[in-house]
């Protein structure tokens, strides 16, 4: 075991492990990035370990120790591993060693840097292929974590719907006719500028800042991630919410296929969450599908118990569940 100074090692085992993926190429560039981040970060120690068989990487785990987290709290991430208990009992220890060295009592992952990257493991799965900016791992990830003893287990789930009547009828069309009656609208990009994509991050920061492992990007850190250009690669359409001229609230999708949409992120900023504005969107969300032929919405990496646990799930099918995990040492 040693820290690699190579990452290019790191990357030829995903590379090796997941070429056949649909959305590889996608997987391996934000993987770089957040690599890059890791190690670019100021507010970030990255100390990655490596296990080599004939000079080729074979397992690999980091430990994460980024300031912005509370004292004694890591993350861990970047976890490849064949499905080998002995394997990868040799990568934990190294991991905890490490951890204990630097004062560490609780580690939280798998997080690839941060939960603006990639993050999580799978814990079931229907089988099929891996949508655009989903993490992809291997199934057993979860059984050798969970074989670790966590102190806790954050869950999240994946779902699609491919019929829209139920939804529609559930969250009612007034909750989007109403809007102009209260000051409020909604504007449909299919561009981001700067200095929406400055709002965003805002808005974001207000909403996600009490959510599980949440580190606070600086301006510049965010831009990196989520630039412009490389939102627009990839945007069918941005659900502008507005309180007159400001945006308060916002709800983005990807277009996977000329028939299938992702529905990736839906913010609202909290002082006005709870007066049916999620609704709104996910209505216009929903009626918008339909009209343009849309016969399949991916609903992505919904945490369970959180502001959407009351995601309705008629004709709604889950198809994959997700964990994080926390460890006291």
């Amino acid at each position: 075991m040693y820290s690699p100074d190579d990452p290019s090692a790191f990357f030829a085992l995903l590379t090796k492990k997941y070429i056949q993926h649909e959305n590889f190429e996608y997987f391996l560039k934000d993987s770089e990035i957040a690599y890059t981040f890791c190690t670019q970060s100021t507010s970030i120690t990255f100390i990655p370990i490596a296990a080599f068989e004939d000079g080729i990487c074979v397992a690999h785990i980091a430990l994460i120790l980024d300031s912005r987290l509370p004292k004694g709290e890591a993350f861990f991430g970047f976890l490849e591993v064949p499905n080998d208990a002995s394997c990868f009992d040799k990568l934990w220890d190294a991991l905890l060693r490490e951890s204990q060295h630097h004062g560490i009592t609780t580690l939280k992952g798998p997080v690839n840097g941060s939960i603006w990257h990639q993050y999580r493991c799978i814990e079931e799965t229907d089988g099929s292929e891996f949508f655009t900016a989903e993490p992809i791992t291997e199934t057993y990830y979860y059984h050798l974590l969970t074989e670790k003893r966590p102190s806790s287990e954050i869950q999240y789930f994946s779902a699609y719907r491919t019929r829209y009547s139920m939804i529609l009828t559930l969250l009612g069309a007034a909750s989007y006719t109403r809007l102009s009656l209260t000051g409020f609208s909604i504007k449909e990009a299919t561009e981001v500028s700067i200095e929406e994509m400055r709002t965003i991050a805002d808005i974001s920061k207000k909403t996600f800042h009490s959510n599980w492992g949440y580190t606070e990007l600086t301006e510049q850190e965010f831009l990196q991630l989520y630039s412009p250009q490389k939102l627009n690669a990839h945007l069918n359409s941005l659900y502008l919410l507005y309180k007159g001229e400001a945006i308060i609230g916002f709800l983005s999708t990807a277009k996977e296929n000329d028939s299938t949409l992702i529905c990736k992120t839906i913010c609202i900023v909290p002082e006005y969450q709870g007066q049916g504005l999620g609704n709104a969107l996910a209505y216009k969300l929903h009626q918008d599908a339909e009209n343009n032929g849309i016969t399949k919405i991916v609903y992505a990496l919904i945490r369970e118990g959180n502001a959407i646990k009351k995601f309705p799930k008629e004709h709604a099918v889950i198809f994959r569940k997700y964990a994080a995990f926390e460890f006291t040492l």
